[in-house]
């Protein structure tokens, strides 16, 4: 999932994760991985507010969150990231994240 979305500027409603945690539920092995990297940065956050996906009920356990501090503070060449997630899904990407350079 990627919400706000980059280039349209899309931010998933309540009820459209809603309608993804439903699917989620279904099918429990599946994870999701959410780039909220904009997350701070809307056109309206009082009327279409950003809604990270691992905060519904249940989904933090099938969730791993990804951030950055580039968008944020404009500084693209930092390179200065985060996942979020439960231990297994966190530990999963620490393992490979210092062979992969983007």
């Amino acid at each position: 999932i990627n919400t706000p979305h980059n280039p349209t500027g899309k931010i998933f409603s309540k009820s459209e994760l809603e309608g993804i945690a439903k699917i989620i539920e279904r099918h429990p092995h599946v994870t999701v991985i959410s780039d909220e990297v904009y997350e701070h940065i809307t056109f309206d956050p009082e009327n279409e507010p950003h809604i990270s996906f691992a905060s519904l009920p249940g989904m933090y356990d099938h969730t791993l969150t990804l951030s950055s501090s580039g968008k944020t503070f404009s500084c693209t060449g930092w390179k200065v990231g985060w996942a979020i997630g439960p231990p297994h899904l966190v530990r999963a990407v620490s393992s490979v994240q210092q062979w992969v350079n983007f």
